[in-house]
């Protein structure tokens, strides 16, 4: 009911309470106007919509690998009903510079900050600080345990670099003189891929690493130079594992720019960004891991409204270490056309569901 009706109604009352002024006196009128005006202001009340929420979607740093988080956000608030979102990826790629986007959202008094941490041991102390003033946290993509965020949405990265690991074996039938290409060394995911690659490839001793892993970095430049080293310095190189994205581009193009025939050397890789898309075609990436970072934000955004009307994670989902596990896929040339939308409606339908089960 508008407010103008409202008064009307009330002026129609207070209209009939001055008629009554001279058949049932003046207090009765008194009381009439009075519960006239209070029976108003509660149907202002319960019209009046609930205040909008304001959700943000932090990014690591600007890459399309990222987009479908706040993508996956912008869908469950629509869903939701009264969230305003945001995506956000800092211009840097540094604990320090993610730190300090968070710490501007704190002042500026968002509501709930679903995060994929750059760094984990900076980025604690401002988790912290922003549950410490009401200001929920969820992380997606790479962790902070020990911090006191809400929960933590995102592959189970251990078992995805094993998955990573066995197909690689299997495809190189036991034998193969291989690297492993990572983008950094300061992110725990990357580090756990790798472990979980190595618990594999440690089993067959025809399977050489022929050095530690290979930097390529966030930018292809660097990438480009490597993948040209490498190929001058190890011309037994049969394969790559890369627990990013930037490796396989790179060996992709120079493998294509000088000829080298797509079969002799085996490059996986994770994500399916265009340019990984492109290699697929072209055979010169043989598969990729594929992460559902849409599911991330999408689940995130539902987690923490829930937190704000009072829910809170059940034991069961503290018996999990409040990791929801947001899976993985394995993509070649046979179902790189339908995956995202397999990701999409998966996290909308049975990912949500099992979600919700681990609230109460």
């Amino acid at each position: 009911m508008k407010k103008s009706l409202i008064c009307f109604l009330i002026s129609i009352v207070i209209i009939s309470v001055f008629s009554l002024f001279s058949l049932s006196g003046c207090a009765a009128g008194e009381e009439i106007v009075e519960e006239a005006a209070e029976a108003g202001e509660v149907a202002e009340e319960a019209e009046a919509p609930g205040e909008e929420l304001e959700f943000v979607c932090v990014a690591k740093g600007i890459h399309p690998y990222f987009d479908p988080g706040g993508v996956g956000m912008e869908d469950a608030a629509a869903e939701i009903g009264n969230i305003n979102t945001r995506y956000l990826a800092p211009a840097e790629w540094s604990g320090e510079a993610q730190t300090k986007m968070i710490e501007d959202l704190i002042a500026e008094g968002v509501d709930g900050i679903a995060v994929a941490v750059f760094e984990a041991g900076s980025m604690e102390p401002v988790i912290n600080e922003a549950m410490k003033q009401g200001i929920p946290i969820i992380i997606w993509d790479d962790d902070v345990p020990s911090s006191d965020r809400v929960c933590f949405i995102g592959t189970s990265n251990f078992d995805a670099g094993v998955a990573q690991g066995e197909k690689f074996v299997e495809l190189k039938d036991g034998e193969s003189d291989y690297i492993i290409w990572v983008q950094d060394l300061a992110a725990r995911s990357v580090l756990d891929r790798v472990d979980g690659i190595r618990s594999v490839t440690d089993e067959y001793p025809d399977v050489v690493e022929l050095s530690d892993v290979q930097m390529a970095g966030y930018g292809i430049d660097e990438a480009l130079v490597t993948a040209e080293s490498l190929l001058q310095t190890y011309p037994e190189l049969d394969a790559t594992m890369d627990v990013g994205m930037n490796g396989a581009i790179a060996m992709h193009r120079v493998m294509e720019e000088k000829g080298i025939p797509k079969e002799d050397i085996l490059n996986i890789s994770w994500t399916l960004i265009p340019e990984i898309m492109e290699g697929l075609e072209a055979g010169y990436i043989y598969a990729s891991m594929r992460q559902n970072p849409y599911a991330m934000g999408y689940l995130a955004t539902y987690g923490l409204k829930w937190y704000i009307d009072g829910l809170r994670p059940n034991q069961k989902f503290k018996d999990m270490g409040l990791h929801f596990d947001s899976g993985i896929t394995y993509v070649d040339q046979s179902n790189m056309d339908v995956i995202e939308d397999n990701n999409m409606e998966k996290a909308r339908t049975e990912m949500l569901e099992e979600f919700k089960g681990l609230w109460e």
